[in-house]
């Protein structure tokens, strides 16, 4: 049976059958196959014989060269992606060579001075679960991801390593700035799977720690109450991913004792630390507690009992929380706010300058950062947690409706004189002035698409360019 991969199996290749001929092809001694890990495969290569009969074809086996067979490939083929084979498991790969007539150097030994008949290397498989059937696949890489086009079945559903989902064309399928090759097959260094990435869903990571501060002894340190909280926002995310679900998956290790174990208590001598995510008591806590392989895949945040700073399109932040706070929504809210800015966002979501505008209904607005954001229409929080969508119509300062207030028909009396007036003038998000004032005029104030910006350029914001204006970014792993 031939495939359109070029491979063939036949399960003649386990019977030696009546010795071949002398001039079958071999190697010279000490010629091995080379064999490397990756996720859950074994790459394996080897070089052509060097004797006899030119090989016509290459047959891999398991254990022994009467072994289990893996697949017979093509001469012009030495290098192949082995899948279907068990986690955490020794494997001794044996290559055999076959000539134009099906002679094949498999039980020869010793004849016509140095000869090897068969090539063998012992090689332990890696625990990134499992890669679907037993097979050698072509290494072929278009994308450059790191994972083979034979494996990249381009439907959006991943059944296994050999089945994967993902597109063969795009190195980063689901866009959320993690090379399919990471998230399949670990190659980055992380075991992303076991995490809960998924190549086709778009993914955000987080490691959290916090400051040990004696007078607080757990209060800084985040609850799993709040990360699912924030985990539960960032899913219902209005965003389509290639698997034909919605939502961001964020994985986030909090130092639960739970599924990672990233997270810790940092010590420091005086008992304060600086809010600068990239001033020298940061920068030494993350190198001290930070593995060096999450670097360009996971945010990293320390936990403050006072000041709050993110890089914007950057990697870093930190976050002032309050001691045993009984709010774990006002935590996850906080706490969503400033990963915010490392994924793009402002205060008034894409303007820095602006703040408390009542129709941006985003945790990134200072209005909606501690009551929760708006979610009747009202213009006050309702502990809601989530960014803007940016639905809401501007408003205008200077003529202002009240009768159509934010959303829905909801009325608000702007300037609290009791009546509901069709025009009134006034400084709603009381910043001093009528509007926002620029350097070339007037701006009104306008609701942002959070989420838009986040799903087009946030999630694949890795490293900020300090001097561009506006900061620039680059994929992660470039």
């Amino acid at each position: 049976m031939v495939l359109a991969l070029g491979l063939v199996v036949t399960a003649a290749a386990c019977d030696p059958g009546p010795p071949p001929p002398e001039n079958a092809p071999y190697w010279h001694p000490g010629t091995t196959v080379d064999a490397t890990t990756r996720g859950p495969l074994v790459r394996i290569a080897w070089d052509a014989t060097t004797g006899g009969d030119p090989a016509a074809s290459y047959q891999i086996n398991l254990s022994t060269y009467q072994g289990t067979v893996v697949a017979l490939v093509p001469a012009s083929v030495r290098s192949c992606d082995i899948t279907g084979l068990a986690a955490s498991t020794a494997y001794t790969i044996v290559v055999t060579a076959r000539d134009a007539q099906q002679h094949w150097s498999g039980p020869l030994t010793g004849t016509k001075g140095n000869r090897t008949t068969t090539i063998t290397t012992t090689i332990t498989t890696t625990s990134h679960g499992g890669s679907g059937t037993l097979w050698c696949h072509p290494t072929t890489d278009t994308d450059g991801d790191g994972l083979p086009n034979a494996l990249e079945t381009d439907d959006g559903t991943y059944t296994s390593a050999s089945d994967a989902g993902t597109d063969s064309a795009n190195p980063d399928t689901d866009d959320d700035g993690i090379p399919d090759g990471e998230e399949v097959l670990g190659l980055g260094g992380l075991n992303l799977r076991a995490m809960g990435a998924r190549a086709t869903h778009k993914d955000l990571f987080l490691e959290t720690d916090w400051l040990d501060v004696p007078a607080c002894p757990t209060g800084l340190r985040p609850t799993a109450t709040a990360v699912t909280a924030m985990a539960g926002a960032f899913a219902a995310a209005p965003v389509l991913n290639p698997d034909g679900t919605g939502g961001i998956n964020l994985i986030a290790d909090y130092g639960q004792g739970g599924g990672f174990t990233g997270g810790n208590a940092i010590t420091e001598p005086d008992g304060v630390m600086d809010d600068n995510p990239n001033g020298p008591e940061f920068e030494a806590a993350k190198s001290a507690h930070f593995q060096p392989a999450r670097l360009g895949v996971f945010h990293y945040v320390i936990m403050l009992p006072a000041g709050g700073l993110g890089e914007v399109f950057g990697n870093d932040f930190t976050l002032g929380v309050r001691c045993n706070d009984p709010d774990p929504g006002r935590y996850a809210r906080f706490l969503m706010h400033e990963l915010g800015h490392n994924l793009g966002l402002q205060h008034g979501g894409n303007l820095l300058f602006a703040n408390r505008f009542p129709n941006y209904a985003s945790v990134m607005n200072y209005r909606y950062t501690d009551a929760g954001i708006d979610t009747d229409c009202d213009g006050e929080g309702d502990a809601a947690i989530g960014y803007s969508q940016g639905l809401n119509a501007p408003l205008d300062e200077s003529d202002l409706d009240e009768r159509d207030g934010i959303c829905a028909g909801v009325d608000i009396d702007w300037d609290e004189d009791g009546t509901i007036e069709p025009s009134v003038q006034y400084d709603i998000n009381g910043d001093g002035q009528i509007n926002l004032a620029l350097h070339d005029g007037t701006l009104l104030l306008s609701d942002h698409d959070d989420w838009a910006l986040i799903e087009q350029r946030g999630l694949r914001c890795v490293r900020v360019n300090e001097a561009a204006n506006p900061p620039t970014c680059v994929s992660s792993r470039d």
